[in-house]
C-alpha cells in the first residue's frame, strides 16, 4: 500500500502534508457543498469519459488530463471529487458506482 501524500504539494513534513490535505478538503467543501468523508483514497477503478480506467493520485487524469492531486468521497449521494494540479474551480467528478476504491495505507 502507498503512504498518504498530496501530489504536487511542496511538503517537507507530515504536518505540511496534513495542511495541504486540509486545504484540499476546504476547497472541496466549497465546490461540492458538503464535507468530504475522512477516507483517504489513492485510486479509483471506474468508468470515466466513456472508458474503463484508473484514476490515481500522482498520475495524470486519463485522456491527457492534469495531475491528480487528491480524490475525495463526499458520500453516497455525490460523485467522487477529483482534484487536479490546475486547481480548476470545477472539479472533475466520477459518478458512482465505481468498480473499486483503493485507500492509502
Amino acid at each position: 500500500m502507498t503512504r498518504f501524500f498530496i501530489a504536487g504539494a511542496d511538503c517537507d513534513s507530515d504536518d505540511d502534508v496534513e495542511a495541504a490535505y486540509l486545504d484540499v478538503r476546504e476547497r472541496s467543501l466549497l465546490a461540492i457543498g458538503c464535507a468530504a468523508k475522512p477516507r483517504r483514497i489513492f485510486k479509483l477503478d471506474c468508468r470515466f469519459e466513456g472508458s474503463d480506467c484508473e484514476i490515481e493520485v500522482g498520475r495524470p487524469l486519463p485522456h491527457g488530463g492534469d495531475l491528480v492531486v487528491a480524490i475525495l468521497d463526499h458520500g453516497r449521494e455525490e460523485p467522487y471529487a477529483v482534484h487536479t494540479r490546475d486547481g480548476a474551480p470545477e472539479l472533475t467528478r466520477v459518478a458512482r458506482p465505481v468498480y473499486d476504491v483503493t485507500d492509502f495505507a
